[in-house]
């Protein structure tokens, strides 16, 4: 990242948690009372500042998902000289055939389990969609967190999730990467996970939650980006998650000190 890049993640980073620190000591502060009603027998045998410390986290997460990690792709995306923005839609055309045959595939993975399931192939389902053909066609529409435009032309297309999606989040991703290649065969799209939960350089299957594993090899970074591969590619460099980790580290210094002072 070139240093205008790296103040404007900085400058976003901060912005977005002023905000948070603001609402949980201002707009929205823990209430012990709130806490001893909702929760009578935990709140009276578990310290107060794990139900505090339970309620930010909870709250910073959801930030993290909705109001950092989209927008800082774009403006790191942006850094390299592309053209880039969140919440991008897609008019896609495909036949028939196609549209039903994901649907099915994506309906039939959500349901395998045991010795009937069938590892997904996304390189070989987009190959099989490809082939199908007939003359009615139906329009449809993709939403990306991330739409990237490099300078060459060339389109990337990515669906941020929260580093263990449920079900309903991975399907949709399924959904919304087999239409995207099946009508731009040259575009790149991807299922992004802004960093890894069983840490970074283990495979991701080395922890618990698997349910992603219906839907994608999540060790195949030909359609699956997670923490320092994601961030590499969207900065088209491979220092962009360091990086990344080291702005989160400088606005931390002054954050932590607050939430410490004017939440706890």
């Amino acid at each position: 990242m070139d240093a205008e890049t790296r103040l404007q993640v900085k400058n976003h980073i901060t912005i977005a948690m002023n905000k948070k620190i603001h609402d949980m000591t201002i707009g929205n502060p823990f209430s012990e009372d709130a806490i001893l009603t909702t929760n009578p027998f935990g709140a009276r045998i578990v310290p107060v500042e794990v139900w505090k410390g339970s309620k930010f986290e909870r709250s910073f997460v959801t930030t993290l998902g909705q109001g950092i990690f989209e927008q800082i792709g774009r403006i790191i995306a942006q850094g390299t000289g592309a053209y880039a923005e969140n919440q991008h839609t897609s008019v896609l055309t495909l036949n028939t055939f196609q549209t039903q045959t994901i649907e099915q595939i994506v309906e039939r993975q959500g349901k395998d389990k045991g010795k009937n399931k069938v590892a997904p192939n996304v390189n070989n389902e987009i190959k099989k969609i490809q082939e199908l053909s007939i003359d009615s066609t139906v329009p449809v529409s993709v939403i990306s967190d991330l739409y990237v435009r490099r300078l060459d032309g060339h389109e990337e297309f990515y669906s941020f999730k929260t580093v263990k999606p449920n079900k309903d989040q991975s399907a949709i991703a399924k959904k919304s990467l087999l239409y995207l290649k099946v009508a731009k065969p040259m575009c790149d799209a991807y299922f992004g996970l802004p960093y890894n939960p069983a840490g970074e350089g283990n495979s991701y299957g080395s922890q618990s939650h698997k349910i992603p594993y219906k839907y994608f090899d999540m060790d195949d970074d030909k359609f699956v980006l997670v923490g320092s591969d994601l961030w590499n590619r969207i900065g088209q460099d491979e220092g962009t998650y360091n990086e990344l980790l080291e702005i989160f580290d400088e606005v931390g210094e002054v954050t932590r000190k607050r939430i410490k002072a004017e939440y706890f």
